[in-house]
């Protein structure tokens, strides 16, 4: 089976990417961030950030690091440190990212300073956060933290991992919520929710027809979700795992008969039924994969983009 690879940001987010901004001191608080979260051999030889030009390099088909002046005019950097601080902002998001990717490689190495890649992220948030900017790392990848952007990541992800084989019918259903949602059917798209996360979860127990309540009870029974401890599994269930087929089956005209009078489910409702799925079926997805990384074997081709970065 082919595992999937995680795009870098400028892949992920091509045309937002460019409005990406990094001022002089957030770029020089980045390196040292790197700096000081790149760990050493007994040697002192510094491990990650010296592979980190061929590895921005290999990621983009680089046979340089550069610094562009204009459309036309570049000037060769020779170091990553230089590239941190003059290179373009949405590439420089690249580095960041692939240097968690290097940090996560070598965090179980013998070597006397281990790499930490959660300490990284983390001070790494704070410079993003202690000069405003609307980005943040989680899970070693950028994202941009408005509503809009978690949106489309989410839902992006979301229909990404519905692609593998054996989830078909939970992409359709949820594809289906989202062009409902767009189109101004709130009930259509609260009910394509539902359709979309309780199929996702038949998908991953391997069973046909049944209950939402007895399906939510064989996902817990399943070990899918962490057994941190009772209470976890019983909040998860109630207040979370229900809480998507309960918008459904509450309002009015949605689950059920609407009575006599007319309803129709405000827009808030629907887009959260359709993003709230969306987490959950991402979320249900990512653990199924942990668990099972032999069915992996989505790995989609990533278009490379040789265009100067304007």
């Amino acid at each position: 089976m082919i595992a999937m690879v995680e795009k870098v940001f400028s892949k992920r987010h091509p045309e937002a990417g460019r409005d990406a901004v990094l001022s002089k001191p957030v770029r020089q608080r980045i390196w040292y961030v790197i700096e000081e979260c790149d760990p050493s051999d007994v040697s002192n030889w510094t491990l990650c950030w010296d592979a980190l030009p061929d590895r921005l390099k290999k990621e983009h088909g680089w046979q340089e690091l550069r610094k562009y002046k204009s459309q036309t005019e570049w000037e060769t950097l020779k170091s990553i440190d230089e590239f941190i601080l003059q290179g373009v902002p949405r590439f420089v998001m690249d580095a960041t990212e692939l240097f968690y990717d290097l940090l996560s490689e070598h965090k179980d190495s013998n070597y006397k300073y281990r790499a930490d890649p959660s300490k990284y992220q983390s001070k790494l948030n704070v410079v993003f956060e202690d000069a405003n900017l609307p980005w943040r790392m989680l899970e070693g990848r950028i994202i941009r933290v408005d509503s809009k952007w978690l949106e489309a990541e989410i839902h992006s992800k979301a229909v990404e991992l519905l692609s593998v084989r054996g989830f078909e019918g939970a992409l359709a259903e949820f594809q289906q919520a989202r062009s409902d949602l767009s189109s101004g059917d709130h009930k259509g798209a609260i009910h394509g929710a539902n359709l979309a996360l309780e199929s996702t979860i038949k998908a991953i127990l391997g069973i046909g027809q049944e209950k939402p309540g007895t399906l939510i009870r064989k996902l817990v029974e399943s070990k899918l979700i962490p057994d941190y401890h009772e209470g976890f599994l019983r909040a998860f269930e109630e207040h979370i795992l229900r809480s998507v087929p309960m918008a459904r089956n509450l309002e009015k005209g949605v689950g059920h008969g609407q009575g006599t009078d007319v309803n129709e489910p405000p827009k808030s409702l629907a887009e959260l039924a359709v993003n709230l799925s969306g987490v959950l079926i991402l979320y249900l997805l990512k653990r199924h994969v942990e668990l099972h990384p032999a069915q992996k074997e989505l790995e989609k081709d990533i278009e490379r983009d040789d265009d100067i970065p304007f």
